[in-house]
């Protein structure tokens, strides 16, 4: 049996900064702890350079359903400098450890909890991970030009769709609606739009999609007629 602590230390002064004062650090670990026998070990660290921009501290998420796994983000609480598109990302460890933590990219997972969906490198791969074992189907996004956006699951967890933009700085030219089906598997470009560009997804029914444009208004897609329609 294992356990996984987080080990947070607060911010110290570390040093004299002649511009800005003193520097401060903070610091933070992942610690695996073998239950059977005490034994620790540091999977993860991070130095945090406080106050300044950026995302940082760990925080655990979930363990795979076998317990080989245990999955975390190295990104609390803030944000990266910058916009775009952005969500935590994920990282896991095995155990017993044996190899630096596997970073799984940004994603979401499914709603019967045993797959991931996630952006990782290259920037443009959709990756889907079995949670117990490892990486099961890999896509490269359609519009390899454009920029990565939300992922969101059907609720049978054997299909999903993804936004990519021409820009998301601003929110602007074309998106695109695309379907995954994780049976067959394959993906299909459902819509292309440039007026409006959408930037948010939710599959709110069997056959609905709700997309939200440059300006906050919502829109329904339907999978069947392939009809988009303003909400009122």
């Amino acid at each position: 049996m294992w356990r996984v602590d987080i080990i947070i230390y607060n911010c110290v002064k570390t040093g004299k900064n002649d511009e800005a004062g003193w520097n401060e650090n903070g610091y933070e670990q992942v610690i695996l702890v073998n239950l059977s026998s005490g034994e620790e070990q540091i999977a993860d660290n991070q130095l945090q350079f406080c106050g300044g921009l950026g995302a940082f501290g760990f925080s655990g998420r979930y363990w795979s359903p076998n317990s080989r796994y245990f999955y975390y983000t190295n990104a609390r609480q803030g944000v990266p400098d910058g916009c775009g598109y952005w969500e935590s990302p994920l990282l896991r460890i095995e155990v017993p450890l044996s190899a630096n933590p596997e970073d799984l990219g940004i994603g979401v997972r499914s709603p019967d909890a045993e797959q991931l969906a996630t952006w990782n490198w290259p920037a443009n791969t959709l990756t889907i991970w079995n949670i117990d074992d490892g990486e099961k189907l890999h896509f490269i996004a359609l519009e390899a030009d454009a920029e990565i956006g939300p992922i969101t699951w059907f609720t049978d967890s054997r299909s999903l769709v993804y936004l990519l933009v021409d820009s998301w700085c601003p929110l602007s030219g074309k998106s695109y609606l695309v379907l995954v089906d994780i049976i067959k598997p394959e993906q299909t470009l459902l819509l292309e739009s440039a007026n409006p560009t959408f930037g948010s997804i939710e599959w709110v029914s069997p056959n609905v999609i709700s997309l939200l444009d440059e300006n906050g208004k919502e829109w329904n897609f339907d999978l069947r007629s392939h009809e988009l329609t303003q909400n009122p």
